[in-house]
């Protein structure tokens, strides 16, 4: 049977779908989901030292143990790169980096404890001050750093021009980590750029995004980045979306050995798991 991998997932077991979107994303035909922890404020929960992300790791760690009686789910843990910002507001920036520093090192240990397989980290999407700027970079370098002594993958929640995956790439050289393991979460189809700069695209699977990739290679995974918000159900992509457009292509003539690159020999390499069906 052909894998079919959700590499970047949201569940939200408080006040979400929770499993069921997990139940519809398996009776779609998917198998495997990377299941990534919401920002804190999302689930309720505020943040007033490092510590505190860890019932937001909990949370997402468990999760992925109910999901895995329905498909094979892995948690990915860490801080959203807006936390930072809200943070660096209501407690300043000194304080925000130290909190967010601990956080970071606190996901660190749930990867060494095989709770979670990787570390989610980032830079803000929008416009931010400079100083802001500067001190998110350094916080995404020393995850990567962290992810390079436990020996395990980042997802990167960064802005998503064509010159970020040149700065990713810098970046990710000075904190020595494998570029395989270096993850551009919800990546537009630059397939052969992200390969020439040794970033690895997760693309997101929206209308069209899939054939571009393809044209360029097999060097990418799938995302819907299906955020189980209930205000706004469906958002970004559906659970269903990833299953569908694989069958879709492979009906319209893309050869099924492609996706066994993409949903099993791609995140087996980048995640160091295994991948079975």
């Amino acid at each position: 049977m052909l894998p079919i991998t959700d590499d970047h997932m949201h569940i939200n077991i408080i006040g979400g779908r929770g499993v069921e979107a997990i139940k519809e994303f398996r009776n779609a035909g998917g198998t495997h989901v990377f299941i990534v922890s919401l920002p804190a404020g999302e689930l309720g929960l505020k943040v007033m030292r490092g510590d505190d992300f860890r019932v937001a790791y909990d949370i997402t760690v468990e999760a992925a143990r109910r999901a895995s009686e329905h498909v094979k789910a892995y948690a990915v843990v860490g801080v959203h790169p807006a936390e930072f910002i809200g943070l660096a507001e209501s407690r300043g920036m000194e304080k925000a980096y130290a909190i967010v520093k601990d956080g970071l090192e606190i996901a660190a240990e749930y990867v060494a404890e095989g709770k979670a397989v990787a570390i989610k980290s980032g830079r803000p999407h929008y416009p931010v001050a400079g100083d802001l700027w500067k001190a998110s970079n350094d916080l995404m370098r020393y995850a990567m750093e962290l992810c390079r002594e436990k020996g395990c993958a980042i997802q990167l929640h960064t802005e998503s021009e064509p010159e970020t995956m040149k700065s990713i790439s810098d970046i990710a050289k000075q904190a020595g980590m494998p570029p395989h393991r270096v993850i551009k979460h919800f990546s537009p189809p630059l397939v052969k750029e992200c390969e020439s700069l040794n970033v690895f695209p997760s693309v997101i699977c929206s209308k069209g995004a899939l054939e571009e990739a393809l044209s360029q290679g097999t060097r990418f995974m799938l995302e819907t980045d299906y955020i189980d918000d209930p205000r706004r159900p469906g958002a970004v992509l559906g659970p269903r979306t990833v299953p569908r457009k694989t069958k879709e292509a492979i009906r319209n003539g893309a050869p099924e050995e492609a996706f066994y690159k993409i949903h099993k020999d791609n995140p087996e390499r980048s995640y160091g798991i295994k991948i079975e069906c």
